[in-house]
């Protein structure tokens, strides 16, 4: 070996730096044997994304929507909620639905994730033309949700009813 200037001889590393390159190496494939000693055996990447993807709501059952207090419409936003909900609400071939409100019934302690209150679910008669009997419908107009029509009824804009002639969106040019 040549030797430099200050006494070190070129091309060679002093021992300190021989070791912390080998304890790196020696660390790698402890982790490396870790990790994979650990890893579940027969787990898809789509069973990995099911159980760390993000809880979808549940649509309700479509045959008590609405319909049974243990499953009622979650409008929120009070009185204007309510009123919203129904000028969106229509009859299987998009008849206008008349309400009327009943009266509430069945306290509950509000499932907005706070539970610090309580509310009470509104019992509605709806019918429109052409239903013999009207169906009761409960609101909660406390507590918020993604709102659906219930069996036997449809959302304006949703389904395959055309929207009343005259409300044609207006076109802006730009």
């Amino acid at each position: 070996m040549r030797r430099s200037q200050g006494g070190r001889q070129l091309g060679a590393f002093p021992k300190a730096e021989l070791e912390v390159p080998m304890s790196l190496f020696r660390c790698i494939p402890a982790a490396l044997l870790l990790l994979t000693a650990c890893a579940s055996p027969g787990t898809s990447m789509e069973e990995v994304m099911r159980r760390t993807a993000p809880l979808m709501p549940k649509r309700p059952d479509p045959l008590t929507y609405g319909t049974r207090p243990e499953n009622p419409v979650r409008v929120g936003w009070g009185d204007k909620g309510v009123m919203a909900y129904f000028k969106l609400l229509r009859g299987p071939q998009g008849q206008p639905v008349a309400w009327r409100r009943m009266g509430d019934c069945c306290e509950f302690t509000e499932v907005d994730g706070q539970g610090n209150g309580k509310g009470r679910l509104s019992i509605f008669e709806v019918t429109y033309d052409g239903l013999d009997t009207p169906v009761v419908l409960y609101v909660d107009a406390f507590t918020g949700g993604n709102v659906y029509a219930p069996w036997g009824f449809l959302l304006e804009g949703q389904g395959d009813t055309p929207p009343p002639s005259g409300t044609e969106p207006e076109v802006i040019d730009l």
